[in-house]
């Protein structure tokens, strides 16, 4: 047994973020104050993004996303299968119809060929939401480009990927940067690389977007001292609102929104994270070159995606086993019988009932998703993991592999 479990994952909390949160605490706001612009300031500083709209969770900002866009019954959306449940789900909240873009086996992320052909031979959709899967970027260059080609958005799940960074003709450009996207979210779930507790964000450099994405985020509504405010687009409605625009007291609501609003503390928390990005950074990819180091010369191994080793924020390590399920479940249960915690990212989401049971989805739909999924095992990977931690975990993979 290890000295102690060994989680999948960990934040990594230090007195500055409890200090942080603590003087929002004693202060005159707890949420909709100050730090909910701060925080967004320094996410578009990390991104260069022109706009960050901070809200409730990463699924909260998939959700505002497809919103903003439009999107509504029958509206096709399509996403990678190797995601987690919200990649898909966002676009059924509207009323749109889910499918799915195989993988590439190389980077694990939606594969751009693949989307073409569906483009050509199927339909074109209203979104495509390419996932940064492990904080590896999806090849968003190429979907802008096919964006170009068939009119379709970009919504880029960075949610794996804060901190992770692609290079174009020499050029670096940030996950989230919205450089070849329409829109980019982010997670701060604890398990992410930096947490709010609970937390997400939407980026974007559209000017009209951003003002649609703040006013969906509290309930459609807007107040007096909003910009256009008092303008009514339907007589009917013109002869029963409040003939008092000018009072502060005043607000409108002329769309469905949501309450999809984040706490100061929350954002206090975020800003301080953030401070710790670079550290966390470089530690997960010291974890990452421990691991492939210790697994590269073994030929039951398959080592995750080289990007993951560039200019990747790691969020996880996923190993894959050559022999197969039956592997993975004695590798898995191995660990488990060493307090070591490992997850699986993930089972292809049409296979989950909703999906399969609404749309007819089946096994076979993307055969390289599926093969992925049939061998990966997520290690454990996180800044605060020793490196005794990490050596435990590499003597319990090859001793049973």
């Amino acid at each position: 047994m290890t000295e102690q479990p060994i989680p999948y994952a960990k934040q990594w909390i230090t007195r500055d973020d409890i200090h942080g949160v603590c003087e929002i605490l004693e202060s005159s706001f707890l949420t909709t104050g100050p730090v909910i612009e701060q925080f967004e300031n320094k996410l578009c500083e990390l991104t260069q993004a022109r706009h960050a709209i901070v809200c409730a969770n990463g699924t909260a900002a998939l959700h505002l996303a497809c919103l903003a866009l439009g999107i509504t019954d029958n509206d096709l959306g399509v996403t990678s299968p190797n995601s987690f449940l919200s990649s898909a789900n966002c676009i059924e909240f509207c009323g749109g119809r889910t499918d799915f873009i195989d993988i590439d086996p190389l980077t694990l992320c939606m594969s751009p060929e693949s989307l073409e052909t569906y483009c050509r031979e199927k339909a074109v959709p209203r979104v495509v939401i390419p996932v940064d899967f492990s904080g590896i970027a999806a090849d968003l260059p190429r979907f802008k480009s096919l964006s170009q080609t068939y009119g379709f958005y970009i919504i880029e799940d960075a949610a794996h990927a804060i901190g992770s960074t692609y290079t174009i003709e020499g050029k670096r450009f940030a996950c989230g940067s919205c450089a070849h996207s329409d829109m980019a979210i982010f997670s701060f779930h604890p398990a992410k690389t930096i947490t709010t507790g609970e937390g997400g964000a939407i980026l974007t450099n559209d000017d009209a977007l951003a003002k649609r994405l703040r006013t969906l985020r509290t309930h459609g509504m807007i107040r007096s001292k909003d910009q256009n405010q008092g303008q009514s687009s339907a007589n009917a409605s013109a002869n029963i609102i409040d003939n008092t625009k000018e009072a502060p007291w005043y607000y409108e609501m002329k769309t469905l929104g949501c309450n999809y609003r984040i706490t100061d503390f929350q954002c206090a928390l975020g800003l301080s994270q953030l401070d710790r990005l670079p550290q966390f950074k470089a530690r997960r990819n010291q974890i990452v070159s421990l691991y492939n180091k210790a697994f590269q010369a073994n030929t039951h191994l398959i080592l995750p995606p080289k990007e993951l080793a560039s200019e990747a924020c790691p969020h996880l390590y996923p190993l894959q086993f050559k022999k197969g399920e039956k592997s993975r479940l004695a590798i898995y249960n191995a660990l488990q019988s060493r307090d070591i915690h490992c997850q699986v990212h993930y089972i292809p989401i049409y296979w989950q009932p909703y999906y399969a049971d609404k749309y007819g989805y089946a096994k076979g739909k993307c055969p390289r998703a599926e093969t992925y999924y049939s061998r990966t095992l997520s290690l454990p990977l996180y800044p605060a993991m020793t490196d005794d931690q990490v050596q435990n975990v590499i003597d319990a993979v090859l001793s049973n592999a």
